[in-house]
């Protein structure tokens, strides 16, 4: 094999594992544009109860708000909708972990701050929590304000 030749496959291979990469890191979080929202002006997301975040732990971030199920039920109690927003260096957290029940800042910023489900900081560096919003549920339909 020639040289230009295995450059090139080295090229195409790291291209792939770079795609690859990027596509588990999106697993949970759909950071695509929000669903319309028909709470009002004030409505920050709206989702469908019917479709999505069917299961306690899933969760979403959009719009600057990440939602997590955190119920079986379809009330606004087994929901919290926070501002993916992280408080130490103002990057969009990344996860929400179903295992620690931990939502994890990890990427882009790398510093590795935690907060629980209510916004309060688990692990800093962070020091501020995240700010939580509205949920009103009215028949399939949960609207964050």
């Amino acid at each position: 094999m020639e040289r230009r030749d295995f450059v090139s496959n080295i090229g195409m291979t790291l291209a792939l594992a770079c795609v690859g990469g990027l596509a588990a890191c999106s697993k949970g979080g759909d950071s695509a544009s929000p669903q319309p929202t028909p709470g009002g002006a004030n409505a920050k997301l709206s989702l469908n109860l019917g479709t999505d975040l069917p299961n306690p732990g899933d969760f979403k971030i959009s719009n600057g708000v990440i939602i997590i199920r955190t119920g079986t039920g379809k009330t606004a109690a087994d929901f919290t909708a926070l501002s993916s927003t992280c408080t130490h260096q103002g990057c969009t957290v990344a996860t929400f972990n179903n295992t620690s029940k931990l939502i994890e800042c990890n990427a882009p910023c790398g510093h590795g701050s935690r907060y629980t489900t209510s916004g309060a900081v688990n692990t800093g560096p962070a020091t501020a929590p995240l700010t939580a919003y509205t949920i009103t549920v009215n028949g399939n339909s949960l609207i964050v304000s």
